[in-house]
């Protein structure tokens, strides 16, 4: 037996599964399916999810509001009041600058 078929056989039985297992690990980890993009897939997911939740409450809370403003016709006029700084006769405005309602 050569050197040469020495080398190359222990090449085949020792690099080459070595390779194998560090390929099949970095596609565990970072492959298009791997666990790296699970994690950001799951944390975007999360994200999302309490993103709808918020849109899900202010969508209830512009709902009720529209209730009231069909309704109860004191929340229409306080409502026009406030957006279009109307009031009845007689009725005193107080605007403060910088105070969102």
């Amino acid at each position: 037996m050569s050197l040469e078929s020495v080398l190359i056989r222990r090449l085949i039985w020792n690099v080459v599964p070595a390779a194998m297992v560090v390929g099949a690990l970095w596609a565990a980890l970072a492959g298009e399916h791997g666990l790296l993009n699970r994690h950001k897939l799951k944390s975007r997911l999360a994200a999302t999810e309490a993103a709808v939740e918020v849109q899900i409450a202010e969508n209830e809370r512009q709902e009720a509001k529209i209730v009231a403003l069909r309704e109860d016709p004191v929340a229409l006029r306080r409502e026009a009041a406030r957006v279009l700084l109307q009031a009845e006769p007689g009725a005193t405005l107080y605007r403060l600058e910088g105070v969102e309602r």
